[in-house]
């Protein structure tokens, strides 16, 4: 089961010291459950709740900053250059990527990490 408020309770009632030792007769804890079962939302409160999910600051980008772009399923990121000022409210970037000759493209934010040089 994917339920968060249920969970959410349990969080706040049982110490984090317990329940993030907590093992089931196999030794699978409780992230590696929700991981298993597939409960995205379950794993991504239990995650926020031990440190290990932090949230990515909205970033300005400006044109011709070079960025990595991270596509799922993908080993390498891909370099990319911004072609226009971009604000943080903005939830697509235009990139020309570098490999290949394709024409300018919009790319969600969340795939993207500016490139410290």
């Amino acid at each position: 089961q994917d339920d968060c408020p249920s969970l959410a309770e349990v969080l706040k009632v049982v110490r984090r010291s317990v329940w993030s030792r907590w093992e089931n007769k196999a030794g699978k804890d409780l992230l590696t459950l929700s991981q298993e079962r597939g409960s995205s939302m379950a794993y991504s409160m239990l995650a926020k709740s031990l440190g290990m999910v932090k949230e990515v600051k909205r970033e300005f980008y400006e044109e011709r900053q070079t960025v990595w772009v991270f596509v799922n399923g993908d080993i390498q990121p891909r370099r990319a250059t911004v072609m226009e000022d971009t604000p943080e409210e903005c939830d697509d970037v235009l990139l020309e990527f570098w490999d290949g000759d394709d024409p300018p493209e919009r790319v969600e934010r969340c795939l993207i990490r500016a490139m410290w040089s």
